[in-house]
């Protein structure tokens, strides 16, 4: 089963976003990986096929509520999905997980790393000043 959000992200893979929208995409996988509960559960789902809801939750040092709001970020990042199954609910990476991760690294240096400016929808350089002192 694939989710929403995993069917959005290959439908932006396939289809190149604005600027904007990139940022955007950046932000979610980033945000998602901030928080070292979240990043404990890619770790442990990456080691594993997946676990249902309850076997994260015990784990962890945390209520099932908690992780289960960590849980809806990764999945709003594209970085886990659940197959729900009555009460149960299974997570597991998604399969292109490490590649979104990957993807988004690359992306926040690729324009750094070729040396261009990094602009706006304005066309007004953001990066310019920081270029300068570097330069």
């Amino acid at each position: 089963m694939q989710s929403r959000t995993a069917t959005r992200l290959s439908h932006e893979a396939a289809h190149p976003p604005s600027a904007a929208l990139e940022g955007e995409r950046l932000a979610r996988i980033f945000k998602a990986l901030s928080h070292p509960v979240r990043v404990e559960i890619v770790s442990s789902l990456a080691a594993c096929s997946g676990a249902v809801c309850g076997d994260i939750v015990r784990g962890l040092p945390l209520a099932q509520s908690t992780v289960s709001q960590h849980l809806a970020i990764l999945r709003e990042a594209g970085l886990i999905e659940a197959e729900e199954s009555g009460r149960c609910c299974h997570y597991r990476l998604t399969a292109g997980a490490r590649a979104l991760v990957e993807g988004a690294v690359g992306a926040l240096f690729a324009a750094h790393c070729r040396g261009e400016a990094v602009r706006t929808d304005e066309g007004t350089a953001r990066m310019d000043a920081c270029r300068k002192d570097t330069e």
